[in-house]
């Protein structure tokens, strides 16, 4: 991807040093459990959730421990959450950036407004999480949200489906006025189900919902209904057949999703749950494991491009073996090195 992306800061994850100069540090850590950790310190992220392999499961996996912690919240105030999704007709030829116009907008619909004051008073919204879930298919690409919504107390499926058949309505007149249109509310274009708040339970929902968009672990890289493709098994597919087709989905789609917002939150949901301040999702790709007494040796800055195509070898060896077999494989290699206890880094080993 680092060849032909279209995202400049695609380009630099994981391949250019923060400041630009000099060479990247290896930092080894210990689990709670004593096992070893080796990771690269000091390289640029991208931070997009949407288009990078990498940074897309730590930002999912922050996501993901949001979401559980608020579920938890709601089950220990004696709430209860359904989750409602939401889709939209489209057919082949339909331009991605267009529909995912026309999804926002309606969702802006479903979550704006008095209607929006009404339903919070009359049912006892404490908040609501969106995430959208995207795949393309025989019929082009299709987009749909799914919305945990959380109650202050018990509510019965039947009350759900009435509140998720006023925020359809809203939904629906919304794609209209875009020139589009969604699915009969009881043909596929709305589904309500109540989601179970016991602990495993609430694990389950906030890892389906984090991974919803990563979909690049496991089982999620497989072809999904009707053939219908995540936007990473169209990436896999771009890299392995070279096929351009492949290759023009995920162009569309990196530019599509740029600057969109992976996970949103309705106003004032996560303070009422005791969450921090939201990271963005660069703030989040950026923070690297363990700290600077974790580092242990240095890249020399012109040996970086020859490490770069075996860095996964080279982490496996300093995990499995340590620092001492790290430097070694290095040194073997004519890739120089210097101990990061001995800067400034001008004696380099090769």
């Amino acid at each position: 991807m680092w060849r032909w992306t279209s995202l400049p800061r695609l380009r630099n994850c994981g391949r250019v040093t923060v400041s630009g100069t000099g060479g990247p540090v290896l930092r080894i850590t210990e689990t709670a459990e004593g096992v070893r950790r080796a990771g690269v310190a000091g390289l640029q992220s991208c931070g997009s959730p949407w288009a990078c392999p990498v940074c897309s499961r730590k930002i999912a996996a922050q996501r993901t421990a949001e979401l559980r912690d608020v579920l938890a919240a709601v089950a220990a105030g004696g709430g209860s959450v359904h989750m409602l999704t939401f889709t939209m007709r489209h057919r082949r030829g339909q331009a991605l950036r267009d529909l995912w116009t026309a999804l926002s907008k309606a969702w802006r619909a479903v979550t704006s407004g008095r209607a929006v004051e009404r339903e919070r008073a009359r049912y006892g919204l404490l908040g609501m999480v969106r995430v959208i879930e995207a795949t393309h298919g025989e019929h082009g690409w299709h987009l749909h949200v799914h919305a945990l919504v959380a109650f202050d107390g018990p509510v019965s499926r039947e009350l759900a489906a009435t509140l998720g058949a006023d925020m359809f309505g809203r939904w629906e007149r919304a794609l209209l006025r875009a020139g589009l249109a969604a699915p009969l509310e009881d043909r596929g274009g709305l589904d309500v189900r109540p989601v179970d708040l016991g602990s495993g339970s609430i694990d389950a929902v906030a890892e389906y919902l984090g991974k919803i968009t990563v979909e690049i672990t496991g089982g999620s890289m497989k072809e999904g209904r009707r053939g219908n493709r995540a936007p990473f098994a169209v990436l896999r597919d771009a890299l392995a057949t070279g096929l351009a087709d492949d290759a023009e989905l995920w162009l569309q789609w990196e530019a599509a999703s740029r600057g969109r917002r992976q996970v949103a939150w309705s106003q004032g949901f996560r303070e009422w749950a005791g969450l921090h301040v939201e990271r963005t999702d660069e703030e989040v790709a950026a923070e690297e494991t363990g700290t600077a007494d974790d580092d242990v040796l240095a890249v020399a800055p012109e040996s970086w491009p020859m490490l770069r195509p075996y860095l996964a070898e080279w982490l496996d060896v300093a995990e499995r073996d340590g620092r001492a077999a790290a430097s070694a494989w290095l040194t073997v290699r004519g890739i120089g090195w210097n101990s990061v206890s001995q800067r400034p880094r001008n004696s380099l080993h090769s």
